[in-house]
């Protein structure tokens, strides 16, 4: 049977004045109520099978079941997440001072001083091409570094751009090409040094190594 107008008439009793069913969630004290006025306004001669109506109970408590569940697995993973920053925060502070190696594909400049490339190969290549680019994407130096092995390698940087003049102070970016004749080679690049400041920010902790900073999840080795 058509159960609108019960619906509307539980809704106006339990808050008070007329309100639409479909722009609020139905609570367990509204759901039963709304039972109750069904088996009130149910037809004598056709009333509702007792088997339906508890199998509508039974229904109803296994959703609600299912949310409180829902609700105390997000408050349980919100809690982890908050134990989880302390703890990377404690420990980010304690870094300073020890050898880092991280991955990252940024290279910072500075006056007089070499700058040293590292990177890895996972197999050996024929050619291995070198760019290095400027914030605004510019290519300032291209190598070709030719064949490698597999494993990890570096190369120092002058700071020199391929016109011969001294690119200024920075971060740069590091793009490794290799290749052999069965195919291109992945390579990856990193960067090792001493970790030289801790950065809080909003997405997470950051180690300045080298002059760069690097986040705390891609440092891969800690030492003394």
């Amino acid at each position: 049977m058509n159960i609108s107008p019960i619906a509307a008439q539980t809704q106006q009793q339990t808050t008070g004045g007329p309100q639409q069913l479909g722009n609020q969630e139905m609570g367990k004290d509204e759901f039963l109520k709304l039972l109750v006025a069904q088996m009130k306004n149910q037809d004598p001669i056709n009333p509702m099978d007792g088997t339906k109506f508890a199998s509508q109970l039974a229904q109803f408590n296994s959703v609600e079941q299912l949310i409180n569940l829902n609700d105390g697995i997000q408050r349980l993973s919100k809690s982890q997440q908050m134990m989880n920053s302390g703890l990377n925060n404690t420990m980010a502070a304690s870094l300073t001072g020890k050898s880092v190696r991280a991955m990252s594909s940024r290279v910072g400049v500075m006056q007089g001083q070499d700058t040293e490339i590292q990177f890895q190969l996972n197999g050996a290549a024929s050619k291995t091409t070198l760019t290095i680019t400027d914030s605004a994407g510019n290519i300032v130096r291209s190598e070709e570094l030719g064949g490698r092995s597999s494993g990890d390698h570096s190369w120092s940087w002058d700071g020199a751009s391929d016109s011969g003049a001294r690119v200024p102070n920075g971060t740069y970016t590091v793009d490794i090409k290799a290749e052999n004749p069965e195919g291109a080679v992945t390579s990856l690049s990193f960067i090792e040094g001493t970790a030289e400041k801790v950065h809080y920010t909003s997405d997470g902790v950051e180690l300045m190594v080298n002059g760069v900073y690097v986040p705390l999840g891609d440092v891969e080795e800690i030492g003394i």
